[in-house]
């Protein structure tokens, strides 16, 4: 900021008005805020009002060059920006917001900074201020929040800001650039059966469910919206650092209801709750609330994926002045990445975590800051807090992960690494593989779901995938390695039991229950020693509330009652083809290996009816011996 900028702050108690530049209605002026009982916040592109009680934007304006009428249109009537908070208060769950008690103003030539205080802390006990940003002559209001620790006894399942908008104007949505299309109608949603939590199977087959608008992400830079004929509304997400579970984490974009989300915080995809302890304290975004019109949703769409870009190269964004997010001191880590001694030939992401974080999945109460490698191995994660880290490494293709400790990080500076050659896991002699190590099941067979009105839908993420494993496997997978294919002959999740999904849910596609246990079988040929050891390296993409039970030629080598982490991610019902990764590898003596050899997986106990929605999901196998 320019010294000759002259910054005024003025803290401003509930409902007292307070002077400073005024606005008059929807004139776009330059840059100016007023308050009151709410208080507009506007400039040339766009005016906002917001109820200062609760800290809700309650009318949205924006001033479009291609349809005059919109200036004078509240693009939120009807609904509203507003925060909520899922959260438990020794062992009691609640859905809480902000009350807002004052509100402070930072003002410059250059931007306005309203930031608004929660004061009713003993039913939310967090210290907790979130702020909205404008600057001159942008489209975008910038949304961020500081969250503080207060006392112990609270914990956070889902935190997040969230703008509902009116049907009749933002008709359409568009998550990826393929996952584009109109949104179904509350008419429709009240029309149809509900099948499980916000999924509706509509009158002409079809299924609709949220989850199907996840975002996944594991791209660093994430650009969705709701979109008119001639407006639009994006959220745009750079360098997510304040994110839970780390780069692999999904969540929800958009959905019916015209909604548009922010997550700081969610439990979806098995990510732990947020547990501050003492001293914590994180800053969530800033994240860019952009307005632009066009001629059609998808030009749109391109032109935010544009300013997304421009986005990137702000960050960390000046404007934020709490000494928690340093935006002006930190620094940066760079390098080479090899995987035995060469470049991958896939994606590498590597990851700056607290020295006491072990899984980044289950992490949510600090930072992370990530990056993928070119394709020459170079890397460099940018905007680093200063302090000392570890570096996480996993990549297609590579088995395991790469671990760095003592990664010092100073203000202003790059960490130069050097060339960093990280040797892959080994147990010997590869004998066979199926799937590729990439921490998603997408690879392998995906039964058929119903249709979705959603367009460009991967077969996973299309409702009751599962309904449809007894047709598509009625004796379960039995692979012969040399032959089979893994896209035709693995199915991409193992049920426990022969019919996955509750009875109603099988009532859907005509399948009668069966609770059978599954027994999944790998065929494999072997000529060499029958002394030393083998390895059986599973990786699994996601599990909800199983194990598994492995045996060679009848022998058992692996029996896993429960895996260490969360229970349930719920990522095959959620319409998803990963959740949370674990690796599993157990040796056994190649005396036990044949000429012709079976290996079988099966449930690690008895199974019942009580089983329909326990399963695991895979992401490879892989089977060596010691060389």
């Amino acid at each position: 900021m320019s010294t000759k900028c002259l910054i005024v702050s003025l803290v401003l108690l509930l409902f007292r008005t307070s002077s400073g530049q005024q606005c008059r209605a929807l004139s776009f002026q330059r840059l100016c805020v007023t308050d009151g009982s709410n208080v507009v916040l506007e400039n040339e592109r766009l005016s906002m009002t917001i109820n200062k009680a609760k800290g809700q934007i309650t009318a949205l304006y924006f001033n479009s060059r291609v349809d005059s009428s919109i200036k004078s249109t509240n693009l939120l009537r009807g609904g509203s920006g507003y925060y909520l908070a899922n959260i438990n208060v020794n062992g009691k769950s609640s859905a809480v917001g902000p009350n807002v008690g004052n509100m402070k103003i930072t003002q410059s030539a250059e931007f306005i900074d309203l930031a608004f205080t929660n004061q009713d802390t003993s039913t939310w006990p967090i210290n907790f201020e979130f702020h909205l940003v404008l600057q001159k002559n942008s489209s975008i209001f910038y949304y961020y929040s500081i969250h503080k620790y207060l006392k112990d006894g609270y914990t956070a399942e889902q935190l997040r800001w969230a703008i509902r908008a009116p049907a009749n104007i933002f008709k359409y949505y568009n998550v990826d650039g393929r996952r584009a299309g109109t949104m179904p109608t509350q008419s429709d949603i009240d029309s149809a059966e509900v099948l499980q939590d916000w999924t509706y199977k509509f009158k002409d087959g079809s299924v609709y469910s949220k989850y199907q608008q996840i975002s996944s992400n594991e791209n660093i830079n994430t650009v969705f919206g709701i979109y008119g004929d001639r407006i639009g509304l994006s959220l745009l997400q750079t360098h997510k650092e304040w994110l839970s579970g780390g780069p692999f984490k999904q969540d929800l974009t958009t959905h019916t209801g015209q909604m548009l989300l922010f997550h700081e915080h969610s439990g979806h995809y098995g990510t732990p709750e947020l547990v501050p302890t003492s001293g914590w304290t994180k800053v969530y975004g800033p994240i860019g609330f952009y307005l632009n019109d066009g001629q059609s949703p998808s030009e749109m769409y391109s032109d935010a994926q544009r300013q997304l870009s421009d986005e990137e190269k702000k960050w960390p964004y000046q404007f934020v002045t709490a000494p928690e997010y340093n935006a002006q001191g930190r620094g940066s880590v760079s390098g080479v990445l090899t995987v035995d001694g060469s470049p991958n030939d896939d994606w590498v992401w590597l990851t700056l975590t607290e020295p006491n974080v072990n899984n980044p999945q289950l992490e949510s109460a600090t930072y992370m800051y990530s990056a993928v490698a070119g394709k020459n191995g170079d890397f460099k994660i940018p905007a680093v807090r200063p302090g000392t880290y570890k570096l996480h490494v996993i990549a297609k293709g590579v088995v395991g992960e790469y671990i760095q400790n003592n990664i010092r990080v100073q203000q202003k500076q790059n960490n130069n690494l050097g060339t960093i050659n990280w040797k892959q896991e080994s147990h010997g002699k590869l004998l066979w593989q199926i799937g590729v190590p990439d921490r998603n099941s997408a690879e392998f067979r995906l039964p058929a779901g119903f249709p979705s009105p959603i367009p460009n839908l991967a077969e996973y993420r299309k409702f009751g995938t599962w309904l449809s494993y007894s047709k598509a496997f009625p004796n379960d997978p039995d692979f012969t390695v040399g032959s089979s294919d893994p896209a035709k002959h693995w199915c991409y999740f193992m049920p426990m039991i022969k019919t996955p999904g509750s009875p109603a849910q099988l009532k859907l596609v005509n399948v009668t229950q069966n609770v059978q246990p599954t027994n999944w079988k790998v065929r494999f040929d072997y000529s060499g020693s029958t002394t030393g050891t083998a390895t059986l390296t599973l990786g699994l993409a996601a599990n909800v509330k199983a194990g598994i039970r492995a045996l060679i030629n009848g022998n058992e080598i692996l029996k896993v009652n429960n895996f260490d982490g969360p229970q349930g991610d719920s990522a095959l019902f959620r319409q998803a083809s990963h959740g949370i990764y674990r690796q599993q590898s157990m040796t056994f003596s190649q005396s036990l290996l044949k000429a012709k050899n079976i290996l079988e997986f099966t449930p690690p106990g008895a199974v019942s009816q009580n089983h329909f929605d326990k399963m695991v999901m895979w992401d490879f196998l892989r089977l060596e011996v010691s060389n």
